[in-house]
């Protein structure tokens, strides 16, 4: 979703504090993107490292 409609959404007049608020990273996030990753090119970085 774009900023300014989260910011409108929950009411943040600042950008840095809806960016603050609204876009940490957990550890679930970070090992959702890292499978995303190897599922779309595990093979070819498997073969690169080869």
């Amino acid at each position: 979703m774009d900023l300014p409609t989260i910011m409108q959404r929950v009411g943040h007049e600042d950008m840095e504090t809806t960016v603050g608020i609204y876009t940490h990273v957990t550890n679930k996030m970070k090992k959702d993107a890292s499978d995303k990753v190897e599922g779309l090119y595990g093979d070819i970085l498997r073969k690169a490292i080869l």
